[in-house]
């Protein structure tokens, strides 16, 4: 505010004042007056009380004068405005992001395919011994890995007719489980079915049981032995009934990975007891395309108690094609 409208309002104040009380005049100083009035105007006249205090200080005997002045000051003071309080914002709930779900892989079953490997194989075989002829035949393989289990399932079927008569007809089914106890020794099971209407005997049922252990288990090379007892049922010829007989067994399980296309394997499997059986299967595996291969293999089988007008020893090597999936 001016200073000379500041002085106005002084004197209009003070005449005022010295009409409802002439002693103000005589008791208030002019300067103390203007500075009672420019407290009350500064600042909503928050500091108008001290000021009063202070000039009471200086003139004691105009106390009652002061503070009655200071009374009519404030009763023309604007009101203080209210304060509203400003609300105060909630904090926004705090989101958890809660965690996805644990993800539990679930193993496929025996009977779910998903948890196979397998091969199937069509070749052409030339055969030597009890039967000597060209033909073909349809092999396949499945397999599985289930921690310490491992299985794989075997078939073949070999089929042959020469001017419209059957001259060949060789076909058999096997399972082998095996169940790793530690990393040197594995318990292993087998067994098998085979059917062949012109070889060394007519139908043979094996079964086996026994330990194996791994000689050598590295990137190129693997060679297992196993070894225990084992029965065989045979059939020597048709009509004839089943003969058991308790033996051991013994086999020699090779494979050599030569590099990424080609691999060599050699399956051993000797039965001596009652009856002396021999299987040896040797095989070269050459990659030509992604899943599609060549395969050679050769096969030895020797049966010490064939049946008379039967030979011991019948061969059969292989050339085919062979898919993986």
């Amino acid at each position: 505010m001016p200073f000379t409208f500041k002085t106005a309002l002084a004197a209009i104040i003070f005449a005022g004042i010295t009409s409802v009380s002439p002693l103000v005049a005589a008791q208030i100083s002019p300067d103390i007056l203007n500075l009672l009035i420019v407290a009350s105007e500064k600042d909503g006249g928050k500091n108008l009380d001290l000021v009063a205090e202070l000039a009471i200080s200086a003139n004691p005997g105009a106390e009652k004068d002061i503070r009655e002045l200071v009374s009519s000051l404030k009763q023309n003071l604007p009101e203080p405005e209210t304060a509203v309080a400003r609300p105060v914002a909630e904090p926004a709930p705090q989101i958890t992001a809660e965690a996805p779900p644990k993800v539990v892989e679930e193993k496929p079953g025996f009977f779910d395919f998903r948890g196979w490997d397998g091969e199937v194989e069509l070749n052409f075989l030339r055969s030597s011994g009890n039967t000597r002829q060209e033909s073909l035949g349809l092999g396949g393989k499945l397999k599985r890995d289930a921690d310490k289990f491992h299985h794989m399932i075997s078939g073949f079927f070999d089929l042959n007719k020469n001017t419209g008569i059957k001259d060949k007809q060789r076909w058999g089914l096997s399972y082998k489980l095996d169940y790793d106890f530690s990393e040197k020794l594995y318990l292993t099971g087998f067994s098998g079915y085979e059917n062949d209407q012109f070889g060394a005997f007519r139908e043979r049922i094996t079964t086996s049981i026994g330990i194996g252990y791994p000689i050598i288990s590295n990137d190129s090379y693997s060679w297992k032995v196993e070894g225990g007892p084992s029965v065989l049922f045979t059939k020597d010829l048709p009509g004839d009934g089943y003969s058991s007989s308790i033996n051991a067994f013994a086999s020699s399980i090779f494979d050599w990975t030569i590099n990424d296309r080609s691999e060599f394997t050699n399956t051993t499997v000797l039965y001596f007891g009652s009856k002396s059986v021999i299987e040896s299967k040797t095989a070269l595996k050459v990659k030509i395309n992604g899943a599609l291969s060549s395969k050679l293999s050769y096969d030895i089988l020797y049966d010490r108690d064939a049946p008379p007008g039967r030979k011991r020893t019948d061969t059969v090597a292989r050339a085919g094609l062979l898919y993986d999936f």
